[in-house]
């Protein structure tokens, strides 16, 4: 089972990073409702909201029995913020998508003991929505949504913050490693054929 890369503390940005490219394929990692279950037990260390996020979205899967309304919310809202990484699109355009969104799928505020919890009104595939949407709208709010990056490696369909405007990769291990592996191997096959030509 292929598992989500999971290289963003952003639900809605992790849900989108949900397809990969390799050997030359675009590979589909949300293939099943179980594999999408699975990444919602997938927490995050030290992030208690995120980690809600996920068990209310694991809750919402409960009452959901077609991934097709889930690939559409992913990919719709993959192209949108695709543009607005590439100042193709305004952010503007994104607000409206959340408002009419959480309008027609309303949150509501529940206390835990102390500590406030923000749950979909509805459950099944327009509980995601709203959960999704409230995530993107914690990226409008906190201004993260203005760093949002496509990865250097063309092929890569991540998306991820930049946070200090200096990060390349969507993460050393999927893209910046294989990077390097690449660039330290063709060097050596030009020093080899440099060799060659000298011994020629």
């Amino acid at each position: 089972m292929n598992e989500l890369p999971n290289i963003t503390n952003n639900i809605a940005l992790n849900f989108i990073n949900s397809q990969l490219f390799r050997n030359g394929k675009l590979i589909e990692l949300i293939d099943s409702l179980s594999s999408l279950e699975n990444w919602t037990e997938q927490p995050l260390m030290d992030d208690l909201e995120y980690n809600t996020q996920l068990s209310i979205f694991n809750t919402c899967l409960e009452c959901t029995d077609s991934l097709d309304d889930i690939i559409e919310l992913r990919d719709k809202l993959y192209l949108l913020l695709t543009a607005i990484s590439r100042q193709e699109e305004e952010i503007s355009t994104l607000q409206k998508v959340i408002e009419d969104s959480l309008l027609a799928h309303p949150i509501r505020l529940v206390f835990v003991d102390t500590i406030p919890l923000y749950v979909p009104v509805d459950s099944g595939v327009a509980g995601i929505k709203c959960l999704i949407h409230f995530s993107l709208a914690k990226l409008v709010e906190s201004g993260d949504i203005n760093k949002l990056s496509s990865c250097a490696n063309k092929d890569c369909p991540l998306l991820f913050i930049n946070q200090t405007g200096r990060r390349k990769w969507c993460s050393m291990k999927i893209c910046g490693n294989r990077h390097k592996v690449e660039r330290f191997e063709n060097k050596h096959k030009k020093h080899i054929n440099w060799i060659k030509q000298e011994q020629e």
